[in-house]
């Protein structure tokens, strides 16, 4: 049973956990905006050592991939580099569209569809959909959020999760469609994928990662001064 270290850090919660197999065995989050450069790197060392778990012992490190707050996720991302690079680890890269459906899926076990929404503010969003098993029946995309999803909701219990789940459900009313009122997503909630990744030795090149922004990201330039 894999050992692994796990950090979320693509939307507003900060957190680090460490799993043996398919338990949470140490966990540290916190929910507060732009609070990853100072609690992130905290929060794996005392995951480490509350686990009592030495990071020559680990398997892997698991990383929140995106899509979500571009500046979370290069944070997260440059931890979970470097300690791949310090210690030879490989690097797991998770869905976080995935993460909210793992997540609903806690609530409702017996969903046969989560539609997975993370709001990327003003009337646009990220988009995922899972199947009972949690594996992705449409490609992640980023869409808005007047968008008519080519979705078949109407077959089982649908799920919409995430932080943009409730704006789309406003515009839409859908009917059949129940809401996971988590707007939220922690390390713990990457493992389901994680695992699956790890058995199938699914693996990212560390030197050549990336989150998956799904949007480009636009850099504006100031204006030049008069």
């Amino acid at each position: 049973m894999p050992k692994l270290v796990l950090i979320e850090s693509s939307g507003d919660v900060c957190s680090a956990a460490v799993s043996h197999g398919s338990q949470i065995i140490a966990e540290k989050s916190i929910q507060e905006p732009n609070s990853h450069s100072i609690y992130l790197a905290r929060f794996v060392d005392d995951v480490l050592k509350e686990s009592g778990i030495e990071i020559a012992e680990l398997d892997a490190v698991v990383i929140g991939g995106g899509p979500g707050s571009y500046t979370g996720l290069r944070i997260g991302c440059s931890l979970a580099k470097g300690l791949c690079f310090g210690s030879g680890l490989p690097l797991i890269a998770c869905s976080t569209l995935a993460a909210f459906a793992a997540s609903a899926q806690l609530q409702f076990p017996k969903a046969e569809r989560f539609i997975s929404l993370i709001d990327a503010r003003r009337m646009d969003a990220y988009l995922g959909v899972y199947d009972e098993n949690l594996n992705s029946i449409a490609e992640e995309q980023f869409i808005t959020i007047d968008t008519q999803l080519a979705v078949d909701y109407t077959h089982g219990q649908t799920i919409a999760c995430g932080s943009g789940a409730l704006k789309w459900v406003q515009e839409f009313n859908p009917t059949n469609i129940l809401i996971n009122s988590h707007t939220g997503i922690y390390a713990r909630n990457l493992l389901p994928e994680a695992l699956k990744k790890w058995e199938s030795g699914e693996l990212e090149n560390v030197v050549y990662y990336e989150p998956n922004y799904i949007k480009s990201v636009f850099v504006t330039k100031p204006k030049p001064k008069l």
